[in-house]
C-alpha cells in the first residue's frame, strides 16, 4: 500500500513534467518556424528590392533614350529647316541671274 501512495504522488509530478517537456518542445519548434520564415521572408523581400532597383533603372535608361531621341528630331528639324532656307536662297539667286 505504502508503494501505491508514493505511485500516486509521484505520477501527477511525472505528468506534470511530462506536459512541461511536450511544450517546451512545441515552443521551441514554433520559434524555429517562426525564424525560418522571417528569414524567408528576408530573402523575397531582397529579391522584390533587386528587381525594384532592375525597374528603376529600366525606366531611367528608357528616360534617358527619349531624351536623345527628342533632341535627333529636334536637330534633324533644325537641319531640314537651314536646308529648306539654303534651298530658298539658291533658288532666288538662280532666278535673279
Amino acid at each position: 500500500m505504502g508503494w501505491l501512495n508514493i505511485a500516486a504522488a509521484v505520477l501527477p509530478l511525472l505528468t506534470q513534467h511530462a506536459n512541461n517537456a511536450a511544450q517546451a518542445a512545441m515552443l521551441g519548434m514554433d520559434e524555429t518556424e517562426q525564424l525560418m520564415l522571417q528569414a524567408q521572408q528576408l530573402q523575397h523581400q531582397e529579391i522584390l528590392d533587386a528587381r525594384s532597383e532592375r525597374f528603376n533603372e529600366a525606366v531611367q535608361d528608357r528616360s534617358e533614350r527619349m531624351r536623345e531621341r527628342g533632341l535627333l528630331e529636334d536637330l534633324d528639324l533644325t537641319d531640314r529647316k537651314l536646308d529648306d532656307k539654303i534651298t530658298k536662297e539658291w533658288i532666288g539667286l538662280v532666278r535673279g541671274t
